[in-house]
């Protein structure tokens, strides 16, 4: 595992541990890093538990008054900076 808590494999390593990684990853909640020789795109391999847990505490921080006030003055700095550009929508 590297520092960021991912197991970094190629496609060809990935391919071959299919098995035994989806039984890690979703008894486990480890992650796995997949790239590809010669492309820049990575994709990462985690459990349905952990996403929609990840997915479930974004909802409820984009809920709260303080991500509100950030999008607000996100939405003032952008504006002062760029009057024809568009607001940012609240959630």
């Amino acid at each position: 595992m590297s520092a960021e808590g991912f197991q970094t494999l190629d496609v060809t390593q990935f391919r071959r541990a299919l098995a035994k990684l989806h039984n890690e990853v979703s008894c486990c909640r480890g992650r796995v890093e997949v790239k590809r020789k010669g492309c820049d795109d990575v994709c990462v391999l985690i459990g349905k538990a952990e996403l929609q847990a990840m997915e479930e505490a974004l909802e409820i921080l984009s809920n709260t008054a303080d991500f509100q006030a950030m999008c607000k003055t996100l939405s003032e700095v952008v504006a002062a900076a760029s009057p024809s550009f568009p607001p940012i929508a609240q959630a």
